[in-house]
């Protein structure tokens, strides 16, 4: 009998201390399921071991879905239908959000990107961000120079190294030769640009804008001597200021379609040099504007693009190859030849993109009195 109890006993102590074992492994593995991160702007936070649902504003838009578009769950970008056929079905069937705290919260994402300059005022934004809706807002720089470490910080953070390496070794295969040779090209020697932007041209960004980080990165002279309008962007001018300076080159940009025909056909503007030389570009469009509007990776491209558009000799590019290579690996799409002719000698009349619309209307309702 005594035996029979022992027994009776061991067995419980067993059974119930196995249960205990279990419960404390579980307890530690929830404990477990987070990893400390530091974002780029030095800011450390705990997030998913494995982050599987990701919310990104509309300037890293572009910069996620090139590095992991599974991981999407939302646009944050309009899409006009000349877009559509160089994207991934899955992500044009995600829904839309212009990114409201509570909308944010529905979307339940593990992680939140903000990919904006870093300075005190975004690092708040992002702090409070985080404190509203108990999600970590995770930062990351905007700017083109920043290129190789945003790629690696968000490869990281979301366990995508193998992608955001392809991503990084196209960057230094072309972007960090034309930032050397641009420093190389005498002050005399710099082409004159005027960015045209509105549907008369005369909205611009000066140097030192995200939106015009192009002509600078590729060692070319913006004319637009004015202050840049914070935001958007789009500092309105004069066209006594614009035939003051007197660009050799203009480049139309691609928030919409009218711009360029306006330039060449108004009397105005044929006084201009750019327009005497037939210097008037329209900037490639597809599936995004190549030079910003979103100021993102898309600016990649459109920097080799302007490089080799302004100084043929310096960067003798295959324009036609690096395209090709660019939308395999930050579209993931294989272009056909006529979707390459397409990207590469874009058709004025043809694009028009409606957030850009949008957008225009927004900061034009702001600038009134």
């Amino acid at each position: 009998m005594n035996i029979r109890f022992f027994n009776l006993k061991n067995f419980l102590i067993l059974f119930f201390g196995l249960i205990l074992t279990v419960s404390c492994t579980h307890s530690g593995e929830k404990r477990t399921a987070t990893r400390k991160v530091t974002d780029m702007a030095g800011r450390t936070m705990e997030v998913p071991r494995t982050i599987k649902r990701v919310y990104v504003d509309r300037p890293g838009s572009l910069l996620l879905y090139a590095a992991a578009p599974r991981l999407m769950v939302a646009r944050t970008l309009g899409l006009s239908d000349i877009s559509k056929p160089f994207l991934d079905s899955a992500y044009l069937a995600l829904p839309y959000t212009d990114g409201s705290t509570e909308e944010i919260l529905k979307l339940a994402p593990d992680v939140i990107i903000s990919c904006f300059d870093i300075n005190k005022r975004t690092m708040n934004q992002a702090d409070r961000l985080a404190e509203q809706t108990g999600i970590p807002v995770f930062q990351v720089e905007i700017d083109m120079n920043s290129y190789p470490e945003t790629f690696k910080a968000l490869g990281n953070l979301l366990n995508c190294q193998e992608q955001t390496s392809r991503m990084e070794a196209f960057v230094h295969a072309y972007l960090d030769t034309i930032a050397m040779r641009a420093k190389r090209i005498p002050a005399e020697k710099k082409v004159k640009v005027y960015y045209a932007e509105g549907d008369r041209g005369l909205t611009t960004d000066p140097s030192g804008s995200k939106h015009s980080q192009v002509i600078d990165f590729i060692g070319a002279e913006n004319v637009a001597h004015i202050d840049i309008f914070p935001g958007a962007g789009m500092s309105p001018v004069s066209m006594e200021q614009v035939l003051k300076w007197d660009p050799e080159v203009i480049l139309c940009w691609t928030g919409l379609k009218g711009t360029y025909r306006y330039i060449l056909s108004d009397e105005i503007w044929k006084t201009t040099r750019a327009v005497k030389n037939k210097a008037v570009y329209q900037i490639p469009y597809l599936p995004f504007g190549w030079f910003d509007r979103p100021p993102g990776t898309n600016r990649i491209i459109g920097t080799i693009w302007t490089a080799r558009l302004l100084y043929p000799d310096i960067f003798p590019y295959d324009m036609q190859k690096i395209a090709q290579e660019y939308f395999r690996i930050f579209y993931h799409h294989e272009l056909t030849e006529k979707e390459l002719a397409e990207v590469l000698n874009p058709d004025p009349d043809g694009m028009n993109d409606p957030a850009i619309a949008k957008e225009i209307m927004k900061h034009q309702k702001m600038r009134k009195p």
